[in-house]
């Protein structure tokens, strides 16, 4: 159900920022990224409930992403799928800031 490319948009309350990128999800893998970040990870669905963990590494640009001024950092997240939209929340680990994840399916992985 989740295996797809879908759009992201990141919210981080603390900082009141905002940022968005693309991820395919797929084979329990996460891949993704935007202009100056690229996102690794893995998800599982287990009882309806999603989690993912996802290493969020700079690779191009100035350091400017949700967080702030970082490197690297890793983010812990867990919610209620959906085919086609859904919000997964949890926070930076390393950090300890909150952040709520929105995924939009924008296209389905070709066969």
């Amino acid at each position: 159900m989740l295996e797809a490319l879908w759009s992201v948009t990141f919210i981080v309350p603390t900082f009141g920022s905002y940022g968005a990128g693309v991820v395919v999800l797929e084979n329990g893998t996460v891949r993704g990224g935007d202009s100056t970040y690229y996102y690794v990870g893995n998800f599982r669905v287990k009882d309806d409930v999603v989690t993912a963990d996802v290493s969020i590494n700079h690779y191009f640009g100035p350091l400017n992403n949700v967080f702030g001024n970082i490197e690297k950092t890793q983010v812990s997240l867990s919610g209620k799928p959906d085919y086609e939209s859904f919000e997964l929340t949890g926070k930076s680990t390393d950090l300890q800031i909150p952040i709520a994840v929105r995924f939009k399916r924008i296209a389905e992985l070709s066969a």
